[in-house]
């Protein structure tokens, strides 16, 4: 596993009281580090939590200190990513919008 930060980071954090999170948030830890443990890369398991974080209107400064820490490195990961990969993102969502809009192209 190459991605040892992350997974230090999800594992500290869930070691914390989340009691006053929604249950969404600690199941999205825990799915985080099941999807790091079998080969995710670390871009997809940071933008999958990143959105359950936004689903859920998790605030980060409500967040215990490690849960604050990783939701920083989640953060400052996507803001780094490189523009061949924001292109291909945006291009698939413009496609799927594409569809939704107009319906099948075929």
């Amino acid at each position: 596993m190459e991605n040892n930060q992350l997974f230090a980071l999800i594992d500290s954090a869930y070691q914390e009281d989340l009691s006053n999170q929604p249950a969404a948030y600690r199941q999205a830890l825990l799915k985080s580090a099941e999807a790091l443990m079998a080969g995710t890369d670390e871009f997809t398991v940071c933008a999958d939590f990143y959105q359950v974080c936004h689903n859920n209107f998790i605030v980060p400064m409500s967040l215990p200190t490690a849960n604050r820490s990783l939701y920083q490195f989640i953060e400052q990961t996507l803001k780094s990513t490189d523009q061949k990969r924001l292109r291909d993102l945006n291009l698939g969502y413009g496609l799927i919008a594409t569809h939704f809009t107009f319906g099948p192209l075929n």
